[in-house]
């Protein structure tokens, strides 16, 4: 038994060793004098107490060098990984679960349009880049093997940094902002086929929906496709949206300070280490403070000496699909009366621990081609992107609006940007407002591109881009406040893109706040990014109401439900009735949607959230309530609702007993962070945090979209703010933020989940700006010399 003893307490001290010795790798520097030979002079970085760099340096490319070097200082594991995705390279670190993912960057062709990018770039943006990449590179030659214990584990050895790896992390930003990645045309030609066009235009909810003569023929039957097109990623109920953001900013008639006020929470994915680091740059003709995204120079979303500018996703439908006809040997695409040659490329996939894959590239004119695909029901097809064109220079329109005085100059930097296409909200120091659209439309010949095109029909396709002056703007904009939210910006700009828009529930609940006052203060804006009323909650119990009304009164357990939700206030917190609305919103979707997904094979709900309401209220069709896979019976409207609450009381009494206002959303919808690498053993256990009850929703101001897990007990948040920012222009000197994680990206770091607590708790904190401001922050000093 000693010796039994003797091994385990051995072993017990090699694990604590091996734990000591992870912990202290590659761990971020924060003091002392640091060599980047490339400076010209040497630069001050001063820390405040949660790790924010407040960077000063004699020249823009030192400011270059200097946010290079400190990006890799606190999160090169997620820029190699990053880099490594977006260059289909993932697999040479981390073997076989890679393959797919690099395929699928290959194959979109990611690598070469980002390498296209830098050959677009203006001379200053790529200035810019070259010595970003340098001051990467010092850092890797400082560190040499002292890497984070991510990249120790998985044994990388990284390539020096390159302006192209930088431009890939535009790409991989706007991939996660587009939607080609969902393919929504081939959804939508699901249920043309499933539905016919009156069923689509009512699940779209839109009469206007262009559907191609050819593409219906096909849907009809009339065509190659022989199944029903189903989407390629399963999700539930609530997992009916894409991330989007807010942004909003009004001028001094609303505030009480008479200053200008600017809000913004872009909602991503949420992980560790956060999206954003946080910074404050400056050197002669450059100045600007707020959020980067580690791999890319320059500020994203921030403020300058006289502009603070927010985003949010445009929705912009960025991309086409179309269905291709190929001759005999596959090798051709009919254009017209005309066949154009499809070109192949092989690439070679090489495998960590692995045998490398190669694999063959197909494209045509328009981009890449997709084999076609009989279980899904779909013809080969090709896929148009904005990306694909050329010209742009994000990194120009980003230093652009940071130096911008007046909306003029907001709108002599747009031009420039190319993608992800976004609402740029701007508010000026001298209480002047801009709105405009930035990114670029596609110019399409005809149609809406909601549906997939008949590529070999010339009427359809692309003639490039539409100018820039073609994008909505607001200069100024109308009674002196803007409102985004990837909502329909008709009301504000006078005329919209083709966008697949989010429904208008956050953008009307801010408006509906912002209307409460005439004296808004930052305080005030920082309580309106948590607020928690959904409209989508009162509009679905509002109709409800009305079939309870009209059609007849409910009973038993769905009466119970229904009374419950007609007393409450729409307010998603984390106890109480906003448990009883989600598990609600289940079971109306699975009672009025569901047997139509599972008859035709639909991996995603059908319809959406418009749908839905629509449904309830009666602007659909009585068609969707009725159960198809009852033939022998025909269901009312009030027969289905019902039995939906009924479910959703019986599930939610069940675990938490008849008072709903104990029921526990917190436990229903739960936020964990995990890191890149949450798959590793051991590793991703302890990097990971949470879980956390989480309130709000994906139709709230306080936004956290979540997915049903597999067993459809409780809900995963997988979005939501990835930062909060406000500006308020009678306070200069500081600026106001909070990230849901930290600067870090190093587990064992301080600054790598201590922001937290304060997100949670919905506290922003200081982001000074003067220098007397960043020297009463100011914990820790550290100097790049030449």
């Amino acid at each position: 038994m000693r010796g039994v003893a003797a091994v385990v307490m051995l072993l017990l001290l090699l694990a604590g060793g091996a734990l000591i010795w992870v912990q202290r790798l590659g761990m971020a520097w924060r003091a002392g004098d640091h060599t980047v030979a490339s400076l010209d002079a040497a630069v001050s970085v001063r820390w405040d107490r949660r790790g924010v760099p407040h960077v000063v340096a004699d020249s823009t490319d030192d400011l270059a060098a200097a946010l290079g070097w400190l990006h890799a200082n606190d999160r090169f594991t997620a820029m190699e990984l990053g880099r490594r995705a977006g260059a289909g390279r993932l697999a040479e670190l981390v073997g076989e679960p890679a393959v797919d993912t690099d395929r699928y960057f290959l194959e979109h062709r990611v690598p070469e349009v980002a390498a296209a990018m830098v050959d677009d770039a203006s001379p200053a943006s790529r200035r810019w880049l070259e010595r970003y990449a340098e001051g990467v590179n010092a850092w890797l030659t400082a560190r040499g093997t002292d890497l984070p214990p991510g990249l120790r584990l998985l044994g990388a050895d990284p390539a020096p940094w390159t302006p192209r790896d930088s431009m890939l992390f535009v790409l991989l930003m706007a991939r996660d902002l587009s939607f080609w990645d969902d393919r929504p045309e081939e959804e939508r030609f699901g249920w043309l086929r499933a539905f016919g066009d009156d069923g689509l235009r009512e699940l779209l909810l839109d009469d206007d929906v262009h559907v191609p003569e050819a593409i219906a023929a096909l849907a009809a039957g009339a065509g190659p496709v022989d199944g029903p097109a189903a989407a390629t990623e399963p999700g539930g109920a609530d997992d009916l949206a894409a991330p989007g953001s807010n942004n909003w900013a009004v001028d001094g008639s609303w505030t009480a300070e008479g200053a200008s006020l600017l809000a913004n929470d872009p909602h991503l994915g949420l992980h560790l280490p956060s999206v954003w680091y946080q910074v404050l740059l400056r050197a002669p003709g450059y100045e600007a403070q707020g959020m980067t995204l580690p791999g890319l120079p320059g500020v994203v979303i921030g403020r300058g000496p006289h502009a603070a500018w927010a985003f949010t996703n445009v929705m912009l439908d960025d991309h086409d699909l179309f269905f291709e006809q190929l001759d005999d040997a596959g090798e051709r695409v009919r254009r017209g009366d005309a066949w154009l040659e499809i070109e192949t490329e092989e690439q070679t996939i090489r495998v960590k621990d692995g045998e490398p894959r190669t694999i063959t590239l197909r494209r045509t004119d328009r981009g890449p081609l997709f084999e076609a695909d009989a279980e899904r029901g779909l013809p080969a097809r090709s896929l148009a992107w904005t990306a694909y064109e050329r010209g742009g220079d994000p990194l120009a329109t980003m230093l652009g609006v940071a130096q911008a005085r007046t909306p003029e100059d907001v709108l002599a930097a747009a031009p420039h940007y190319l993608l992800p296409a976004q609402n740029l909200v701007v508010a000026f120091d001298s209480g002047a407002l801009a709105y405009t659209a930035i990114g670029r439309i596609p110019a399409r010949r005809a149609g809406d591109g909601r549906l997939p095109s008949p590529g070999w029909d010339l009427s359809y396709g692309w003639d490039g881009l539409l100018p820039y002056d073609e994008n909505p703007r607001a200069v100024p904009p109308a009674e002196g406040r803007i409102v985004t939210a990837n909502a329909d910006l008709t009301r504000l700009a006078g005329r919209a893109p083709v966008a697949d828009f989010y429904v208008p529930y956050r953008l009307e609940r801010i408006e509906e706040r912002l209307d409460e006052r005439r004296d808004w203060t930052r305080e005030g804006f920082e309580a309106l990014q948590l607020d928690v009323g959904s409209r989508f909650a009162r509009d679905v119990v509002a109709a409800l109401e009305t079939i309870s009304e009209n059609d007849a009164p409910y009973d038993g357990d769905a009466q119970r439900a229904y009374e419950a939700l007609a007393s409450w206030d729409g307010a998603m917190r984390v106890e109480g009735p906003s448990a009883l609305f989600t598990l609600a919103q289940k079971h109306l979707f699975a009672r009025i949607f569901g047997d139509e997904q599972e008859a035709h094979g639909f991996d995603k709900p059908v319809g959406h959230r418009g749908s839905l309401v629509g449904a309830l209220a009666g602007t659909l069709s009585p068609r969707w309530f009725d159960d198809v896979s009852t033939p022998e019976h025909v269901e009312s409207r009030h027969e289905v609702v019902g039995a939906a609450l009924a479910d959703a009381w019986r599930e939610g009494a069940a675990r938490w007993g008849d008072d709903v206002r104990r029921w526990d959303y917190g436990w229903l919808h739960q936020l964990t962070l995990r890191h890149r690498l949450d798959a590793a053993p051991v590793f991703g256990g302890w990097a990971r945090r949470g879980p956390f009850p989480m309130p709000g929703s994906a139709t709230t101001i306080a936004a956290f979209g979540a997915r049903w897990l597999p067993d459809d007990t409780r809900q995963a948040v997988t979005y939501g703010p990835s930062m909060r920012w406000v500006v308020d222009w009678s306070a200069p000197d500081v600026a106001w933020s909070i990230l849901p994680g930290g600067q870090a990206g190093h587990p064992t770091d301080p600054h790598y989940d201590d922001q937290i607590a304060d997100y949670l708790a919905g506290r922003l904190q200081e982001a000074p700006w003067s220098e007397a401001a960043i020297e009463r922050a100011t914990v820790e000093r550290l100097r790049l010399t030449p």
